[in-house]
This record gives C-alpha cells, sequence and structure tokens, in this order.
C-alpha cells in the first residue's frame, strides 16, 4: 500500500499547514506578553485599554494556532496510516454549522456526509475541483483527511453528528445532482514515484517577495512622520501656567498663554504635589510643538512623564518602524540571496552552470485533453448567478466600468482615501487624549493603505484599466469556442479556447485566466451562465513585456476582463494548467511492470 504522506505534495501541504499554525501560536504569544508587559509597565491611562486589546487578540491567535497544530498532528496521523481515493463530492453549505461535503464511496456507492473543519476563510478551498472530485483520505465513521487535487491544501474533516442532519445534508446533496456515475470515472489519487507513475505536481510556493517590500514600504511610512516629530519634540516650549483649582491628588485646572496664538487656555493638568507651598499659584509645563497634539500640555512628577500622549506615540512607531525595516531588509536580503542561488542552479565540474534545456510540450500531445472532456468537466460544475450590470466600456469611460475600477485599484483607493477623510474630519471634534490616539492609529493605518493603493494605482493599475479597455474596444473580433474551468490552487476562471469549427478531439489552442467578477463572498457571480459556447476575442493590438497579445473575451454581450495575458498551448506553464484544471488519470498499479 502507498501510504498518502510519501507522495511530495502531499508532505508539503501538511508542512505548510504546521507553519500557519506555528505562526499564529507564535503571534498570539508575542500579542499576549507585549500586552502584559504594557499593562505593568506605568504609562497613560489610555494604555488599559490597548493592553486589553493585545491580550484579547493574542489569547484567540494562540488558541487558534494550539488547535490547529493539534489537528495537523491528527492529520499526520491518519495519511501516515491511509492511502488517498478520489470520490465524486458536493458540498453542502449549513446556516448554523460548518459546510458538509457528501462524498461518493468508490466501491459500493455509499453517500458520507462530512463536515469540514477549517476556518471561516479557509473553507472555499474545500469545494470539489474542476472534474467534481475531491481526494479523501480516512474511515468515514471517525473522521479524515480532504484535498481537492492539485491544490496543495489539507482538510480535515469529521462524520456529521446526528441522524437527522446527515440525513438533511445527505438529501440535498442529493438534490444538487451528486454525479454518482461519475464515481468509476473519477481519476486515480495521487501515487508515489517509486511505483512508477508521475510523480505530483510540486506544491505551490507563495511569493514572499513582495512581502519583504510591502513591510520596507509600511516601516518607511511609521517613520516618514516619526522621525520628524522626534526631532521637534527637543524645540517643544516650556511655559508658566497658573493654577485655579487643585485636589488633593495634584490634578488641577490651569490656564496658560498659547505661545503661538497669544490666546489663553484653560485645562486639566497634573501639578507636582509635593512642590513648595509658596508656589501654590504656579507651574511649569512643556507644549507639544508637532502633530495632531499640537498645544496640548506635559511634563513630569518625578520620573513619571504625564500628559500629553505625544511622545509615547511618536517613540513607538519610531520603534515599529526601525524593528521592520530592518526585518524587511534582513528578510530581502536572504530572499534575494535564495533566488539568485536558485536561478544559478547546479554547478558543473568548473563552477559552471549546467545548461537544462527549456522544457517546451509540441502542440497536440497526447497529454493536452480533447474538447470533449474539458466540456464534460465544466458542465458539472455549479452555475455562476447572475450580477447587476456594469457601465459599457465601448460608450463610457473606463473609470466608471466597475470591473476596470476593480483591474485599477481605484475602488480600493477611493475607499481608503474615505476612511483617511472621516478620521481626518473627527479629529477637529473636541476629544480627549485618548480617544485621539485612537483616530490617529485608524487615520495612520488608512494612510499606509492609502499610499499602498495610490503606488499601486500609478505604477500600473491606471496603465493596465486602459489597455484592457482598449482592447475590449477593439474592432474585427476573432471567434473561439471556449470550457470555462477553475485552477484548483487559487479558484481563479480559465477560458480554454478552442477553434471556432471542429469537432469534440479538438485540443486547445490557448488559455485566458479570467478577473472573478463577483465581491469577495461569492467571486463567481457574473461569469457566464453556459459553461461551453462560443467567445469574441477582442484586442490583439498591444502585447505584454514577453510578447503576449492583450485579448478581451466577449460573451453574451458582455466583457470578461483578462487576469493575465492570451497564452497559447506548448509551453510547460500551459500544459501544467491544463492538466490542474483536467488531471489525467493516472495507470493502474496492477497493470504497472
Amino acid at each position: 500500500m502507498t501510504r498518502a504522506l510519501d507522495g511530495a505534495e502531499t508532505a508539503g501541504a501538511l508542512d505548510r499547514y504546521r507553519e500557519r499554525a506555528g505562526q499564529s501560536l507564535v503571534g498570539g504569544l508575542v500579542a499576549l506578553v507585549g500586552g502584559v508587559v504594557v499593562g505593568v509597565l506605568p504609562g497613560p491611562a489610555w494604555t488599559g485599554d490597548v493592553v486589553a486589546w493585545a491580550v484579547g487578540l493574542g489569547v484567540a491567535l494562540a488558541c487558534v494556532g494550539a488547535g490547529a497544530l493539534v489537528t495537523a498532528r491528527r492529520m499526520r496521523a491518519v495519511l501516515a496510516a491511509g492511502e488517498w481515493s478520489a470520490h465524486a463530492a458536493v458540498p453542502v453549505a449549513r446556516r448554523l454549522h460548518s459546510p458538509a461535503v457528501v462524498l461518493a464511496s468508490p466501491a459500493t456507492g455509499e453517500l458520507w456526509p462530512l463536515t469540514v473543519v477549517a476556518v471561516r476563510w479557509r473553507r472555499d478551498a474545500a469545494r470539489p475541483g474542476p472534474d467534481g472530485t475531491l481526494w479523501w483520505c480516512g474511515d468515514p465513521r471517525t473522521g479524515g483527511v480532504l484535498m481537492r487535487p492539485h491544490s496543495g491544501e489539507l482538510f480535515r474533516a469529521k462524520p456529521v453528528r446526528g441522524g437527522g442532519a446527515r440525513r438533511r445534508v445527505v438529501g440535498r446533496a442529493v438534490e444538487r445532482g451528486l454525479p454518482v456515475s461519475a464515481v468509476s470515472a473519477a481519476p486515480s489519487g495521487p501515487q508515489s514515484a517509486a511505483e512508477g507513475t508521475a510523480p505530483p505536481s510540486k506544491p505551490h510556493r507563495r511569493n514572499r517577495r513582495g512581502r519583504w517590500r510591502r513591510l520596507v514600504l509600511a516601516s518607511v511610512l511609521v517613520l516618514a512622520p516619526a522621525v520628524p516629530w522626534g526631532l521637534a519634540s527637543v524645540d517643544d516650549p516650556q511655559i508658566e501656567l497658573t493654577v485655579l483649582s487643585e485636589g488633593p491628588d495634584g490634578d488641577c485646572v490651569v490656564r496658560w498663554k498659547d505661545p503661538w496664538d497669544g490666546r489663553e487656555r484653560t485645562g486639566p493638568f497634573r501639578c507636582d504635589p509635593d512642590r513648595d507651598p509658596l508656589l501654590a499659584r504656579w507651574e511649569t509645563a512643556f507644549v507639544v510643538s508637532y502633530g495632531p497634539w499640537k498645544g496640548e500640555l506635559y511634563g513630569w512628577v518625578g520620573d513619571e512623564r504625564h500628559g500629553s500622549p505625544a511622545q509615547d506615540v511618536t517613540d513607538g512607531l519610531a520603534a515599529g518602524g526601525a524593528l521592520g525595516l530592518l526585518a524587511g531588509l534582513a528578510g530581502g536580503g536572504v530572499s534575494l540571496w535564495r533566488r539568485r542561488r536558485r536561478r544559478r542552479g547546479p554547478s558543473g565540474p568548473a563552477g559552471l552552470p549546467i545548461p537544462v534545456p527549456a522544457t517546451v510540450v509540441p502542440l497536440g500531445t497526447p497529454s493536452s485533453p480533447a474538447y470533449e472532456r474539458l466540456a464534460a468537466l465544466a458542465g458539472r460544475q455549479p452555475a455562476p448567478g447572475p450580477r447587476r450590470p456594469e457601465a459599457d466600456v465601448r460608450s463610457a469611460p473606463w473609470w466608471r466600468v466597475r470591473g476596470l475600477r476593480q483591474v485599477s485599484g481605484l475602488n480600493g483607493l477611493l475607499s481608503t482615501a474615505a476612511c483617511c477623510a472621516l478620521a481626518g474630519g473627527l479629529q477637529l471634534l473636541p476629544l480627549e487624549g485618548y480617544e485621539r490616539v485612537y483616530l490617529f492609529g485608524l487615520g495612520g493605518v488608512s494612510l499606509l493603505f492609502l499610499a499602498l493603493w495610490t503606488f499601486r494605482f500609478l505604477t500600473g493599475g491606471a496603465g493596465a484599466a486602459r489597455l484592457l479597455a482598449r482592447a475590449a474596444t477593439a474592432p474585427v473580433p476573432v471567434v473561439r469556442r471556449y470550457a470555462l474551468l477553475y485552477d484548483p490552487r487559487d479558484d481563479t476562471p480559465v477560458l480554454v479556447l478552442f477553434p471556432a469549427h471542429g469537432g469534440p478531439d479538438d485540443l486547445p489552442e490557448a488559455v485566458l485566466p479570467l478577473v472573478p467578477p463577483g465581491a469577495q463572498k461569492n467571486p463567481r457571480l457574473g461569469l457566464p451562465p453556459s459553461p461551453t459556447g462560443t467567445a469574441e476575442l477582442h484586442g490583439w493590438l498591444d502585447r505584454t513585456d514577453d510578447g503576449q497579445p492583450v485579448v478581451v473575451a466577449w460573451i453574451d454581450d458582455r466583457p470578461l476582463w483578462p487576469a493575465g495575458p492570451y497564452r497559447e498551448t506548448g509551453t510547460a506553464e500551459v500544459t501544467s494548467l491544463l492538466n490542474r484544471l483536467a488531471p489525467p488519470p493516472l495507470p493502474d498499479p496492477q497493470t504497472l511492470p
């Protein structure tokens, strides 16, 4: 028996699951310890709220991470003891419970209702693959592990509790048309290379290159106000105060003359209760000369600083920005070194790189699935729902078209700009010091995201939107047949294109990935209701940096905005995508030599 854990794809998916769980646990413990330390140290009154949020967030993250580590240990035990098998599957959503999935036994046709154990933002990745199947390892009576074919994501599943709930879930799956007839035609599960079969594809490596760049940019944006504020704090003017009233604990009401506009102001302040009685009506303080706290008072009673939180916020921003900048530069340097090392590849006898021929699959090889098979797989996908119409790009400017605003990043730019304006407007209200700190934090985060969205919009988003608008309105379209499928890795919709006039044995000509037109909750809304048909390809006027044409597909008199260029078959990248969309059946182990 070939254990499921022997496959490279399965082992890599389990390692990534454990890595995410460890990161959540460590992040929770850091937030928890940081909140406790800040709570022990002396500080202004508003730090109590910060400590409460930090401790609560730390406990939540730590619990999630610890639970995920326990789940990873259970999945490892199941994968080490069993083997993968492919099952026809139908997902079933439930309102008050975690989503369920119903598997059909390939041997007896028995239906197994299972509950998917996953956090909310990972549940969509547990849907069946393009062929309507899921890989399963375990016992349906006690639980096991699920994986969408070639997705590299593992999920723990357990039986649905309660006889009534099981019958309802199975009934809904049957109503949705559980393809029991497809069980016998389902492809085999992954097998190890030791048995002579083709090894599974390498797990998808998430690109961490942009993560370090964004961390450096965020740190620079955090340091941008902290550095001038820290320099300005050295020149804060010291003024004299007139004490109007004073409590026994030192809390008093004072009057002073503003050093900038000369007006007299009155406000609360903490006086030194141990000062000389001759100075009962007199006190000194410093006035903040920068930022949103300009004009606020602060001073010292012994070694304790009190008054405006400007210096505390400035010190926190400076420390966080410096640590983030160091971490981003160090991580980016290590990532760059590793990337260059991988590019050089293995070395020959004299330290020269060994030439590796490019992997190109000629058009028409048996590895390319035919139209009949891809159309059958596309027909098994649930039909996407309709979506409200958008402005016609042929008669409206591109920034009025909802899909192009999404492509360019204009929606995010406008949303963050509105948040910045709201935070700035609230700063004009008469607020307490801690309330201003909260609003300043909201405004700082909004400014950070506004800078990121602005950078994306100016450096490529607006240009890409104009380029797509030009392609969508180009004359003389090219007609092609299509099959609409979804990449198992990230659920991206993909148009597989075929000659306009042909038969069921035609091989794909090209692929065109699409931008999901729906919202984040249901990204498939707005896709063509028919998974197969004909599309008009407009464009062909512009090309990308690697020479690929920019094409926009029109289906049912509506454009579908591409997420990448039009790529013809024959390259390793397109062949790998086609194999994920329609996984080839692996040979029967009994027929292997």
